[in-house]
């Protein structure tokens, strides 16, 4: 090789070396911020939280505030009342005991009045008997006397008002109203310190939660702008390895298959054949190549791989892959090729986005299938309740009609024995009690009647309930089979159009493990690094042409390793309530759901520890989706504004050459005039003066001609550029970020997955009775994958992670997998019977 090819070939490796350390750096730079993300949204979901239940206690804080303010109000005016009271009642013992005083002294001196008027009468009784005198004075002796006992019964209750009064305990009353004030003021002060505090805690809340926030739209911003240099490089990448590097790639499958695809570029010649000169000796230009060799180096060892060392492995045929080139190797894409190759890009996109699309919908009729098998499950239920019911009044009715002919019996009997004995009272009570239990029983078989015919219209509708969801689950079950039917079809059309695809790509290769081992002659090892070196042989005949007789060795392909991926579970049920009545305290709480369970794959099972996870799914915080959402909208903006910027160019390059045809078209008419002018009749003057207009002529005409190929090369340059655009949107359209349902989590995947801390997340176990299927209970010390305790009334995603939990020495041959938690259906957690507890 000489020095300008060793230059050159060094450039090569040092560019795409350098842009593969980049690619590494920032995607180094992308995970730390995309934890930084994660760890941001997870702060902002705890301060979110926090507030929330700040709030709650805020507004019960304030309530009792309120409370307590009314009831001081209150306890204040009953002190006032009872100090008012006491005042009055004090009053009213002295008012009530001066005026027994004066009462008794009145009734005292009424006494003596009384006794005197005794004397009185009884002299005249003993003188006067029988005259008028003495009638007047046993009048007055009477009426006298009955004042005298009306003085003694008004000093007796003016005695024992003043002792009633003087027995109300105003003072206590008052005393204990102050203590109740007191207790009040102090309860008072309580509850305004709890409501300063507790707004002071919504306050600061509230402030950490605009801090979370901030923090959470500064680390979007970072990651926003990580995501799209690391995208940015992974193009540059591309476009060097693509112009520099044969465009060398490899392509590992998702799913191992004990193969990988390697792809590369044809190699062009610099010119073609007919370029040459017409004494120029053939040079080897239409068929350069005589094979493309493949070589499988470890990653480690590819700075020492040399074209040398890739010289002296040919002679094993199991440490490389020879690749015939095809006769008569074009040396330069024309349009035609270009719009061939546009044409089979379209078509595999439109394969690709065919299956996308039906894929979704098998999603869309399996939800739709999942919902309609509930629905049946409780249409069933339904009519089963509705059945049993209609069981049950009819039994209910039997006995009850046996039961009144009984008491009628009964009532006929103990009616009968009264009224042969209709002094008995005995007899008379029991023949009214038979006579009331007949009435009884014949009420409750009426309501038993119509209840009868309620259920028996329940049951109808019931009935018709079961039929229409029978036929959406067969509806539902039809749709789900055609949706699949559907994806089966669109998986064999894009089979079809892949193999076309590669056909008319230059190179796709498939290597099985075993048919290719590395330079150090060992079969490729699961887990390892490795990368792909290409290794042009020239022919003879090229190498005599050029000069030059060293073979070309390209630069490494990007890092690549096979690992086996571990089975994604799907299909996570959410168990609302045990089957099974578990031997637990009726004091606890029920949680709801009780659990989640799944189905896994028999031969991972033995390997995998499957993590459940509960994601918070808290609305509007940034995700992945958005992540990936915000790279393709660039890169769609920049491909629709490149397209817009070439289609304005070829408008214009049209534009010029209709103008250059028309002015060329012109010229050559008055070429043809001129030359059909009959030169006999003219002088000579005239004849060297149109001579000289022929030849002018003739110039302009090869001029545009010029101009014409130059603006109609130019034309097909543009036009080959943008159907590599149109190449480029169909195929970031048919890369484009699916559809999900939970839009707005929050950012979470794989990787952030595998670093949960062992606390955050819980580890299934199998049902004793189902090997195969797994379940994780929820219990109270059960959390989220921040390691907060479930909510109640928070939605939440479950989520499994297939984690690796074989021999340590094989842990690098597997990768772990998550299942589709975007698409999961999320749950609300629940706490029943339950007593609310503030948590400070």
């Amino acid at each position: 090789m000489n020095s300008y090819s060793e230059n050159l070939h060094s450039s090569v490796l040092a560019s795409l070396e350098s842009q593969e350390m980049n690619q590494k750096k920032l995607d180094s730079q992308l995970n730390s911020s995309m934890f930084t993300l994660y760890y941001a949204e997870g702060a902002e979901i705890v301060t979110d939280n926090k507030l929330e239940l700040a709030t709650k206690k805020y507004n019960q804080a304030q309530t009792v505030k309120e409370q307590a303010v009314k009831t001081k109000n209150i306890s204040t005016n009953i002190v006032m009342s009872a100090t008012q009271q006491n005042t009055n009642t004090l009053q009213s013992v002295s008012n009530g005991a001066v005026s027994a005083a004066n009462i008794q002294i009145a009734t005292n001196a009424i006494v003596r009045l009384a006794s005197d008027m005794g004397s009185i009468f009884s002299i005249i009784n003993a003188a006067d008997y029988g005259t008028q005198i003495y009638q007047q004075s046993i009048e007055a002796y009477n009426l006298m006397n009955r004042t005298a006992y009306l003085a003694e019964v008004a000093s007796q209750h003016a005695m024992e008002a003043s002792a009633a009064i003087a027995e109300v305990s105003s003072s206590t009353v008052q005393d204990k109203a102050k203590a109740t004030d007191t207790s009040i003021s102090n309860l008072l002060q309580v509850s305004s310190t709890n409501f300063t505090t507790t707004a002071a805690i919504v306050a600061a809340d509230n402030d950490a939660k605009a801090a979370a926030s901030v923090n959470t739209k500064a680390a979007q911003g970072i990651i926003e702008s990580n995501k799209v240099e690391l995208e940015a490089a992974k193009v540059a990448y591309l476009l060097n390895n693509k112009s520099l590097n044969y465009n060398l790639r490899v392509n590992v499958p998702k799913i191992y298959n004990n193969s990988y695809e390697v792809s590369f570029n044809y190699f062009k010649a610099p010119f073609k054949t007919d370029e040459k000169g017409t004494n120029t000796p053939q040079l080897g230009l239409d068929n350069p190549v005589k094979s493309y060799n493949l070589f499988l180096v470890k990653d480690s060892k590819k700075s020492v791989f040399s074209a040398s060392a890739a010289e002296e492995l040919l002679i094993n045929p199991l440490q490389h892959i020879q690749i015939l080139p095809p006769e008569g190797t074009a040396a330069k894409t024309d349009l035609s090729t270009s719009k061939t190759i546009l044409s089979n890009y379209k078509t595999r996109f439109q394969a690709i986005n065919n299956l996308r699309a039906s894929q979704q919908k098998a999603i869309e009729a399996k939800d739709n299938l999942s919902k309609a098998n509930v629905a049946l499950a409780l249409a069933t239920k339904e009519k089963s309740d509705a059945d049993t019911a209609v069981n049950n009044t009819k039994n209910n009715i039997t006995r009850l009609t046996k039961e009144l002919d009984t008491a009628k019996q009964n009532t006929a009997k103990a009616a009968e024995a009264a009224k042969k004995n209709p002094d008995d009272k005995d007899l008379a009570k029991t023949s009214a009690q038979a006579a009331r239990d007949q009435d009884t029983i014949e009420k409750s078989l009426n309501i038993a009647k119509l209840t009868e015919t309620k259920a028996t219209d329940f049951v109808k509708v019931a009935a018709d309930n079961l039929k229409i969801a029978n036929t959406n689950a067969a509806n539902a079950k039809n749709e789900l089979s055609e949706a699949e039917t559907l994806v089966a079809n669109d998986e064999k059309d894009l089979e079809t159009a892949e193999t076309a695809f590669k056909e008319k790509k230059d190179v796709f290769k498939t290597i099985q493990i075993l048919d290719l081992v590395d330079t150090d002659n060992e079969v490729i090892v699961l887990g390892e690094k490795y990368v792909i070196f290409l290794l042009i042989v020239f022919t003879d005949e090229y190498k005599k042409g050029i000069n030059t007789y060293d073979d070309y060795l390209s630069a490494p392909s990007e890092t690549f390793s096979l690992k086996k991926t571990l089975k994604a579970v799907k299909n996570i049920s959410i168990v609302q309530k045990s089957e099974r009545k578990d031997n637990t305290s009726t004091g606890l709480p029920a949680l709801s759901p009780y659990a989640v369970n799944f189905t896994v794959n028999k031969e991972d099972k033995l390997i995998t520890e499957y993590r459940c996870m509960f994601l918070p799914y808290k609305e509007n915080d940034f995700t992945k989706n958005d992540l990936d959402n915000f790279e393709e909208s660039i890169q769609e903006t920049i491909l629709k504004k490149e397209i817009e910027t070439v289609e304005n160019e070829i408008t214009q390059l049209e534009t010029e050459l209709k103008s250059v045809k028309d002015k060329n078209k012109d010229l050559k008419d008055e070429l043809d005039k001129q030359l059909n002018k009959d030169q006999e009749s003219l002088d000579l003057s005239d004849k060297e003066k149109l001579n000289d207009e022929i030849g002018k002529t003739k110039s302009q005409v090869n001029s545009y001609s010029l101009v014409e190929i130059e603006t109609n090369s130019k034309l097909e340059i543009a036009q080959t550029r943008l159907n590599h655009l149109y190449i480029g949107l169909e195929k970031m359209y048919s890369q484009k970020t699916a559809q999900i349902k939970n839009t707005k989590a929050f950012f979470f995947n794989q990787k952030l997955a595998e670093n949960v801390p062992s606390g955050n997340y819980t580890v299934a176990a199998a049902v004793s009775n189902n090997p195969l299927t797994y379940e994780v209970k929820i219990d109270p010390a059960t959390t989220d994958n921040f390691g907060n305790s479930l909510i109640d009334g928070k939605l939440y995603i479950p989520v499994i992670l297939s984690y690796y939990n074989g021999s340590e020495t094989n842990r690098k041959q597997y990768n772990n997998n998550l299942s589709d938690w975007e698409n999961q259906e999320n749950f609300t957690f629940s706490i029943v019977n339950n007593q609310q507890i503030l948590i400070n």
